[in-house]
């Protein structure tokens, strides 16, 4: 992504916070936000929640917000759904200078069939679906696309495969495999569970009750 590339999005400033007031500018087709960073004070808003919405479907990571005459580029920092997980509620911001080197989580695309899908009971693991990288601000990619069409049976890709965009780096493991193609049935070692052993403690998944919630916005 290039700085020409940035989408602009227009604020409005909200002066009433909580629940009640979130709850009308929701109702009214807008998305509350917040805006912080680089040691200014945050300025709470709201943002035209279609907009919004496309800019995220096109995997915008960064954008210019403009509020009155003002414009600064932002990085989308958390978004907060409802309880269904189907509607943002919330969204948090942060400033950030387009030069500086940030780092995020980016899409990978796979792209292609696996020549070992042809074989009888094979199917595609792919246990990533997201990659972090550090890079400028201005050029975060929408995505990192991975060519899986040469995978034959047994054969795996690593992130150390990966072809990363020029200025793209990671911290993950090189030897982390993100897709391979198995035959049904297969196990390795370390999947296999020990006769009797002790069943797995289950962490439960955090309720949405437990996240910050509009009013400390």
């Amino acid at each position: 992504m290039t700085t020409q590339q940035i989408p602009q999005i227009e604020g409005r400033k909200r002066d009433l916070l909580g629940s009640r007031p979130a709850k009308r500018e929701r109702a009214g087709g807008r998305l509350p936000a917040v805006i912080y960073g680089h040691k200014q004070p945050p300025v709470h808003l709201s943002l035209d929640l279609k907009t919004m919405t496309d800019l995220l479907h096109h995997r915008a990571h960064v954008f210019e917000v403009k509020i009155d005459s003002k414009t600064e580029p932002c990085l989308i920092k958390d978004i907060q759904w409802n309880h269904l997980g189907s509607q943002i509620v919330h969204i948090d911001l942060a400033r950030v200078d387009l030069t500086e080197r940030v780092t995020v989580e980016v899409e990978l695309k796979f792209i292609g069939e696996p020549v070992g899908l042809k074989e009888s009971g094979t199917f595609l693991q792919r246990p990533m679906d997201q990659l972090e990288i550090e890079c400028l601000a201005s050029q975060i990619p929408e995505q990192i696309k991975v060519d899986i069409s040469n995978l034959g049976v047994g054969d795996a890709l690593t992130i150390a495969d990966l072809n990363l965009p020029e200025g793209l780096v990671t911290k993950e493991d090189s030897e982390t495999i993100i897709a391979s193609v198995q035959v049904v049935g297969e196990e390795s070692e370390e999947e296999t569970p020990e006769a009797g052993a002790a069943e797995p403690e289950v962490i439960g998944k955090k309720d949405a009750s437990e996240a910050s919630s509009e009013d400390k916005k």
